[in-house]
């Protein structure tokens, strides 16, 4: 899920920490019940069919406790929190974060956001008629509704509260794509975007990240979170696609650091089924990889 990534934030300001996040994975689409609860803080719990998630999950000995509980109650056989927990298995996987005072994009990337700023201007949405149209246009791109209608609502609501940014790129009089940017206190993260296909040659999306970067600056958010690398893994067998889009987003510059993850499981068989089944997906992918790389 492209938001299941982190702001690197201190344990203070994680924005996943907050309701407000919940209730925006709660309309997502996903199928998630509110499993969230109280104890000296609040703790973001959900679930889905018999697993539970947690974007961010305390490493309290209460707080698992309760956890363990609710999962005996609620039938529940593993659980994934986005942080790190000593006692649950570590499923970590890796981000690209850039300073965006300090960007150093590859000679492909510059020469794409030249292309940009050659032919495309930008303007900032904060109209809800105009995250209407963005959402009625960013299903268009995907060629079918990817999310709930409500899900955009809470993308206008952050747009109010200081904590969303929506650019388009435009073209003449076309509209021609999107960006939207989450950011809360001193960080950022790239949520979303969509690009109509007949003007990718334009390179939107390096125009448009080239504008993110300037807008952050302008707010003095030096970090910016862009998203997932993928690498070959037991917990990860990137497509071609998942590939080339961690490609693009390292093409930026910037570190990569590490993403945490980790998982717990209630069930003995349902353990040894989905590390069989990784086992042999992971056997698979690398064999794949061996044919595509003995072709080049």
């Amino acid at each position: 899920m492209e938001y299941r990534a982190l702001f690197l934030l201190g344990d203070d300001m994680n924005f996943w920490k907050t309701e407000e996040w919940t209730n925006y994975l709660l309309h997502d689409g996903t199928g998630y019940i509110d499993r969230s609860f109280f104890m000296g803080e609040y703790i973001p719990l959900l679930q889905v069919g018999q697993e539970f998630y947690s974007p961010y999950l305390p490493d309290r000995k209460d707080v698992l406790q309760r956890v363990s509980e609710l999962a005996k109650e609620h039938g529940i056989k593993r659980i994934q929190a986005d942080n790190q927990i000593k006692g649950y298995l570590n499923i970590s996987g890796y981000t690209c974060v850039v300073d965006t005072f300090d960007i150093k994009p590859t000679k492909g990337h510059k020469a794409a956001i030249k292309i940009g700023h050659k032919n495309l201007k930008y303007k900032i949405i904060t109209r809800l008629s105009e995250t209407n149209r963005f959402r009625r246009d960013y299903f268009d791109i995907a060629g079918k509704q990817t999310r709930p209608n409500m899900a955009f609502f809470y993308l206008w609501k952050w747009i109010g509260m200081g904590y969303g940014t929506l650019l388009k790129a435009i073209s003449g009089d076309e509209t021609v794509g999107y960006i939207y940017i989450l950011h809360y206190e001193n960080e950022a993260y790239y949520f979303m975007s969509g690009t109509f296909e007949k003007f990718k040659e334009l390179n939107v999306s390096h125009y448009l990240q080239s504008v993110a970067f300037e807008i952050l600056k302008q707010k003095n958010i030096h970090h910016y979170e862009m998203g997932e690398q993928v690498y070959n893994s037991l917990f990860c067998q990137p497509t071609e696609k998942e590939r080339n889009i961690s490609l693009f987003k390292r093409g930026f510059g910037g570190d990569i650091a590490v993403k945490p993850r980790s998982e717990c499981f209630f069930d003995h068989d349902y353990m040894k089924q989905t590390y069989e089944n990784r086992i042999i997906k992971y056997l698979e992918a690398e064999h794949e990889n061996i044919n595509r790389l003995s072709k080049t």
